[in-house]
């Protein structure tokens, strides 16, 4: 709550009725501020916004099923009164996005302006342009100046909830995106990344494994899987492995290819495995129920160790504690 607190003091009210965050950085870490300023931040950076509306709500839903005593302790322990409720769910339904008439999502207000960069040209220079931030500086430019991203910014939102959660948010906004404007996105902020980040891989493999593109998506992920054995960056395994990479690498196997999805009330399965793997197996907890999971190509068996509904494919089935059915999983 007082985060949402500090989030909603940071939210202005514009002329066109919607709220503005200013003065922030995004994922990206290229992009600290605008070229034409010494101010530091940037305006209404899509992630911190989305991210920002999803908290006010699921905070306010959370508070909606707070009961009596404990409730009224922490509203008093926090000065909390409704009114600053009401302005949080203001908040979380007017901040402002930017989005071009063909439905890709500024990465923050102003990114559409920047100058698109010679990739080739750089690639030809230089070879290795991960860090394409040192490279524009040492020439006298700044990143600050082009269409450059060391890492998923925008796309971001995408790994950390469901699709459906954040087109529920980007709805609930009052904005329309076309169909299929998540390909979209991930095909022009992919284009403009240097990848100077190895975790970024992780997360578009996610992406791209979402819409779609199975051999994109194994790319980099195995690009993300052997990053510090072949040393990628060119030096940097020697300074320390990339041990957020390593654990990235290990959610992707279960929450991409495994299909393992923990964000709801149920546990859920959608396996998208890569066709050259045979099976998946490992262990998880939820709800304080212990399961064990092994994943083919066409199946999928559970086994709990308490009565329990799944959603195996989009179709929920019960199963009983002792028992170990294969679900049906039809390949698609």
């Amino acid at each position: 709550m007082e985060i949402c607190r500090f989030w909603a003091g940071k939210a202005k009210p514009t002329s066109d009725g919607r709220y503005s965050i200013e003065g922030v950085m995004g994922p990206d870490e290229f992009h600290e501020k605008y070229a034409d300023t010494e101010k530091g931040g940037l305006r209404d950076n899509a992630y911190t916004n989305i991210m920002t509306a999803w908290m006010l709500r699921k905070t306010l839903d959370i508070l909606k099923e707070m009961k009596g005593k404990e409730k009224a302790e922490l509203f008093e322990a926090l000065q909390i009164e409704d009114n600053e409720l009401m302005n949080w769910a203001e908040i979380s339904s007017k901040l402002r996005l930017v989005i071009s008439g063909d439905g890709i999502i500024a990465q923050y207000d102003g990114y559409f302006d920047l100058k698109e960069l010679d990739w080739e040209q750089y690639r030809q220079k230089y070879g290795n342009i991960y860090r394409m931030d040192r490279i524009l500086k040492a020439e006298g430019s700044s990143p600050d100046e082009y269409k450059v991203a060391k890492q998923a910014d925008t796309l971001m939102a995408y790994y950390n909830l469901d699709t459906s959660e954040v087109d529920k948010i980007i709805r609930g906004l009052g904005y329309d995106l076309p169909d299929g404007y998540l390909k979209k996105n991930l095909s022009y902020y992919l284009a403009r990344t240097s990848h100077g980040s190895t975790l970024s891989r992780v997360v578009h493999a996610r992406l791209a494994s979402m819409v779609g593109d199975v051999e994109l998506s194994w790319k980099l992920y195995r690009d993300a899987l052997t990053s510090d054995y072949q040393d990628i960056q060119g030096g940097t395994t020697a300074e320390g492995i990339h041990a957020g990479v390593m654990a990235g690498t290990i959610l992707i196997a279960l929450f991409t290819y495994a299909g393992l999805n923990l964000q709801g009330d149920i546990v859920r399965i959608n396996p998208d495995m890569p066709d050259h793997w045979r099976t998946m197996s490992f262990n998880f907890s939820f709800k304080s129920i212990n399961y064990r999971c092994e994943v083919t190509g066409k199946q999928v068996k559970l086994i709990p160790d308490s009565d329990v509904v799944v959603e195996v494919n989009g179709i929920r089935q019960e199963i009983i504690h002792g028992e170990s059915p294969d679900l049906d999983c039809p390949v698609v």
